[in-house]
């Protein structure tokens, strides 16, 4: 009886000594799976950003009010988002005091809210300058905060914006019933478009008739151009000041034009023995009334056996800044945060102009002909440096195009998904120490039953 009641004792032992073990384990398991419960419902906590506007179809010459709305369930204390989109399509014009824009992209800077708030809404004033169409979506760095102890970072969602300009009919540009064009004079000499021929004076000949879409009177252009240069801005007949930069050899150039007033006279000057660096072409044009409307041209001729050495980066410094200068230029900068540098990068020197500049380097890409370098130029971003040719340009801009030619090696990760890998390789981790101990505690109870 008492061996009897002695075996009970162990077994109530063992029992009860496997019981705290086995507790022990779903205490820590629960533990685990709370904790992950607690870093999904974290994670989950992010934010929408819509970007929108009344009509995705406008007329060239249009006010364009484009909406970017950030909503969440939680409170947001403030918002910071840089903005792309077509500069040849689209015009900024505004969006307040905390949104700034420049030749390509808009910046908007809410950070500094007093109170939190769900939802928050910016209007950016645009103007439809091109007939073309213009995507407006963001691009990184952005950060939604949410209104918290920490002002830790939500998970952004965002959409992207289409929008199509067109030409803007004219009601002179539309037929009319009861008009009729008046017949030229058989002794009317036809005039070209564009007369490059430059005089002190208008040219001498038989005045060319009126057309049907001509605005009587009229002192302006309604096109002007030289074949293959972009004119910075756009041509717009109110617009009298014009910059471009033209690679040639020729000591004039043909400009094309076509006045509003066909009976105008036009006067081109300035157009001869071009040289290279600035010069200023003046198209004059003389309404009928008397009028007068000059339009300037700053024209940067560069010869073409001198482009590739003008466009040749050089390293300046100055005042402690460094500046790389090319093409464009740009102030070398120090990251401040991660998630910038895309994914299969490491940090590097490379030697530019015979100084050494901090870069981005395709890991295990060897000897690359490109490295990535943060800078400032219109605005902060990664620029792309051409080691070969030495050359710089935007990296968001030729993303696309460098992508291709690493066979894709190149990823971007957003910051949820780095969450959500590294949430896997904490569970994965406890699990398997979960698995561990349970191993161990049947072991040890297998032994004291034999015991």
């Amino acid at each position: 009886m008492r061996q009897t009641g002695r075996i009970s004792e162990i077994k109530i032992g063992w029992m009860a000594g496997s019981g705290r073990v086995f507790l022990g384990i779903l205490f820590v398991c629960f533990f685990c799976f709370a904790g992950w419960g607690r870093a999904k419902t974290v994670m989950a906590a992010g934010a929408s950003i819509t970007i929108s506007t009344k009509n995705s179809t406008v007329e060239k010459g249009d006010t364009v009010y484009i909406v970017v709305k950030v909503s969440s369930s939680e409170a947001i204390r403030g918002f910071e988002g840089h903005f792309t989109y077509n500069s040849r399509v689209l015009q900024f014009v505004t969006g307040g005091n905390i949104t700034h824009g420049n030749d390509d992209s808009f910046r908007i800077n809410d950070t500094q809210r007093a109170a939190g708030v769900s939802k928050i809404t910016y209007s950016v004033k645009f103007i439809a300058r091109k007939a073309g169409s213009a995507s407006v979506t963001m691009r990184k760095p952005y950060h939604v905060y949410a209104d918290d102890d920490g002002s830790s970072e939500m998970s952004v969602s965002y959409n992207t914006l289409n929008i199509l300009v067109k030409n803007k009919l004219s009601s002179n540009d539309k037929p009319v019933g009861t008009s009729r064009t008046p017949k030229p004079s058989p002794s009317a000499k036809p005039v070209e478009t564009g007369r490059p021929e430059e005089s002190g004076r208008p040219q001498e000949s038989a005045a060319p008739s009126p057309r049907k879409n001509d605005v009587p009177g009229s002192s302006r252009l309604r096109k002007l151009s030289i074949e293959g240069v972009d004119f910075v801005p756009d041509f717009e007949p109110g617009i009298k000041k014009y910059s471009a930069l033209i690679t040639t050899d020729k000591k004039e150039l043909k400009i094309d034009y076509q006045p509003k007033d066909s009976q105008a006279e036009v006067v081109v000057k300035g157009n001869k023995n071009l040289a290279e660096g600035k010069n200023t072409v003046k198209v004059i044009v003389n309404g009928t009334t008397g009028e007068r409307t000059v339009y300037r041209l700053s024209l940067t001729i560069q010869h073409t056996n001198n482009k590739n050495q003008a466009n040749r980066v050089a390293v300046i410094q100055k005042k402690g800044k460094t500046y790389l200068k090319g093409s464009t230029q740009i102030e070398v900068l120090s990251l401040k945060e991660e998630g910038i540098v895309p994914d299969g990068f490491e940090k590097t020197q490379t030697t530019i102009d015979g100084k050494e500049i901090t870069s981005y380097a395709l890991k295990g890409g060897g000897e690359s002909s490109f490295v990535l370098v943060y800078g400032k130029g219109n605005k902060e971003e990664l620029y792309l440096y051409d080691k070969e040719n030495s050359t710089i340009m935007p990296y968001e801009k030729v993303k696309s195009w460098y992508r291709s030619l690493n066979g894709g090696s190149v990823s971007m990760i957003t910051d949820e998904e780095r969450m959500i890998q590294s949430l896997k390789y904490v569970i994965g981790i406890m699990a398997a120490f979960c698995g561990l101990l349970l191993l161990i505690t049947i072991a040890a109870s297998i032994r004291a039953h034999r015991r």
